[in-house]
C-alpha cells in the first residue's frame, strides 16, 4: 500500500525534486538579510510554500520567481535553468552582480525577465534568443556592457524592453525594427548608434519611445509622427539633424511627452505641434527652429512642463502672452 502511494505523487507531483534543487542551488549563491525572504526556503516547507515561490496548480512546477527589492545580494545560479516550467523571473531592485546565467535561454516558456537596478555585469546573452515566448524584458541600470545580440531580433513577442542606463553600445534598430509587437521601449542613456529608420511605422503597437541620451544620428523618421497609438516620444540629448515638415499629416493625438530636446534640429518651428493639445510635457531646448513658434498656449489645458530654452528666439514671441492662461503650468524654461 505505501509503495502505491509513493507511485501515485510522483505521478501527481512530476519534477518536485528537480525544481527544489534547483531553488536550493540558488539560494545558495545569494545573501539574505537574517530572517529575511529566503529564510523560509528550507525543508520544513514544500518549496512551493516559500517566499517570492509559485507553482502551477495542475502539475506543481515552479513557474513564477518573484524576488523584487528584496534586499539580496550574489550572483544569479545557473541552476535558474532547471526551472523549465518558469513563466516570470523578476529579481528586480537587489544587490545581484555577475553575469546574466546563460542557462537562462532554454527557458522556453519564460514569458517576463526583470532584473533592473542590480549590479549585473557581462552584456545581454546572445541565446536569450531561446526564450521563444519572451514578452517583457527589463534589465536597465546594471553595468551590462557591449551591443545588443542580433539574436534578439527572434524573440518576435517582445511588447516591452528597457534597457536604461546598461553601458550599450552600437545599433540598436537592427535589431528591433523587425519586432513589430513592442508597444514600449526604454533604452535611454545609453551609447546606441546608427539612426532612427522608416520601418519604425510598422511598430503600430508603440505606445512608448524613449531613447533619451545616445548617439543616435540622422533625421527623425516623419513615419514616426503617423504613429497614432503614441503617447510618450523622448529623442532629447542625441545627434538628430534635419527638419520636421510643416505640411506632414499628424497622428499624434494621444501623445502626452514629447522631448526633442538637445538635437541639431532645423527649419521653420513645426505648425504641426498646435495639434498636439493632450501634451504634458513639451521639451525642445536648444533645438535650432526658426520662424515664428506657431502655438497657442491656451489650446494646451494639460501642460505642465515647457522648456524652450536656449532656442535662441527671436522675432514675434506673442505666443508667451497665452502663458498666462496655462493654470497646470509648473516648470516654465525659456
Amino acid at each position: 500500500m505505501l509503495r502505491v502511494t509513493f507511485t501515485l505523487a510522483s505521478v501527481e507531483y512530476p519534477g518536485n525534486e528537480t525544481d527544489h534543487s534547483a531553488l536550493l542551488a540558488i539560494k545558495s549563491q545569494l545573501v539574505d538579510h537574517p530572517g529575511g525572504i529566503l529564510s523560509s526556503w528550507n525543508h520544513s516547507l514544500h518549496h512551493c510554500n516559500w517566499a517570492g515561490v509559485f507553482c502551477g496548480h495542475k502539475h506543481r512546477r515552479v513557474i513564477w520567481l518573484h524576488l523584487n527589492s528584496s534586499g539580496l545580494s550574489g550572483t544569479i545560479s545557473p541552476f535558474i535553468g532547471n526551472l523549465s516550467f518558469l513563466q516570470k523571473i523578476k529579481l528586480n531592485n537587489n544587490s545581484l552582480y555577475g553575469p546574466i546565467p546563460l542557462e537562462i535561454g532554454s527557458l522556453y516558456r519564460l514569458k517576463v525577465l526583470e532584473l533592473t537596478n542590480n549590479t549585473l555585469g557581462g552584456g545581454i546573452p546572445a541565446n536569450l534568443s531561446g526564450c521563444i515566448n519572451l514578452q517583457v524584458l527589463v534589465l536597465g541600470w546594471n553595468n551590462l556592457g557591449g551591443n545588443v545580440p542580433i539574436e534578439l531580433r527572434a524573440l518576435s513577442k517582445l511588447t516591452v524592453i528597457e534597457f536604461m542606463e546598461c553601458n550599450l553600445t552600437g545599433p540598436l534598430f537592427n535589431v528591433i525594427q523587425n519586432l513589430t509587437s513592442l508597444e514600449q521601449i526604454y533604452a535611454g542613456g545609453n551609447a546606441f548608434t546608427g539612426t532612427i529608420p522608416d520601418s519604425i511605422a510598422d511598430m503600430r503597437n508603440l505606445t512608448i519611445v524613449s531613447l533619451v541620451e545616445n548617439l543616435l544620428t540622422g533625421r527623425i523618421p516623419p513615419s514616426i509622427f503617423n504613429l497614432s497609438s503614441i503617447q510618450s516620444l523622448e529623442l532629447a540629448l542625441n545627434q538628430l539633424e534635419g527638419s520636421i515638415p510643416r505640411a506632414m499629416h499628424l497622428n499624434l493625438l494621444q501623445i502626452t511627452v514629447l522631448s526633442l530636446g538637445g538635437n541639431n534640429l532645423t527649419g521653420p518651428f513645426p505648425i504641426l505641434f498646435m495639434n498636439l493639445t493632450n501634451l504634458n510635457f513639451l521639451g525642445l531646448s536648444s533645438c535650432r527652429f526658426t520662424g515664428r513658434v506657431s502655438l497657442d498656449f491656451r489650446q494646451f489645458q494639460q501642460l505642465n512642463s515647457l522648456d524652450l530654452s536656449r532656442m535662441n528666439l527671436r522675432g514675434d514671441i506673442n505666443f508667451i502672452s497665452t502663458l498666462a492662461n496655462s493654470s497646470n503650468m509648473q516648470r516654465l524654461q525659456l
